[in-house]
């Protein structure tokens, strides 16, 4: 009985807690672009993949506006002065990525990135911040026997 009496009001204060939170946040759409702009950026983040994938050093891009105020979930960042600095199998990678404008619910451009097309990124905002949550597709035989499809997300946001 007593219990039954803890657990009921902790369940339905945690419930509470994730629908307040989860109501503060919104997704926001993704919009491909043609290109991005090559311009100064306050920040160009480069998304690093696993070693074992050499011709495949990185996921994507981040390019983020001046007071753009975006962040990333992804385990392996790296934060990169330019693009020139990059190797040719890098620059290579780059042309095969998917180009996205980053804009808040208000339609300013915060940013833009780019992905490889087996990524997945679901656009959050809260606020005046912005969360670039990148979904990792499962290596070959990671996770085999798990149910689902195959995705989960990154970083410190919920990854694995």
């Amino acid at each position: 009985m007593t219990k039954y009496c803890i657990k009921k009001p902790i369940a339905t204060l945690s419930a509470i807690i994730l629908i307040c939170c989860s109501a503060s946040y919104k997704i926001i759409k993704n919009e491909p672009v043609k290109n991005i702009p090559d311009k100064k950026y306050e920040t160009i983040i480069r998304l690093n993949t696993p070693e074992n994938e050499p011709l495949k050093s990185e996921a994507g891009f981040v390019y983020i506006e001046p007071e753009g105020k975006v962040t990333t979930d992804f385990p392996r960042e790296e934060f990169v002065k330019n693009l020139d600095m990059l190797d040719k199998y890098a620059r290579l990678n780059r042309n095969n990525m998917s180009k996205f404008v980053i804009k808040d619910s208000k339609g300013k451009v915060r940013g833009y990135f780019e992905m490889l097309a087996e990524y997945t990124v679901i656009i959050w905002e809260r606020g005046d911040d912005i969360l670039l949550q990148v979904i990792i597709p499962n290596i070959m035989g990671e996770n085999s026997g798990e149910a689902g499809d195959g995705r989960r997300s990154g970083g410190k946001h919920g990854g694995k």
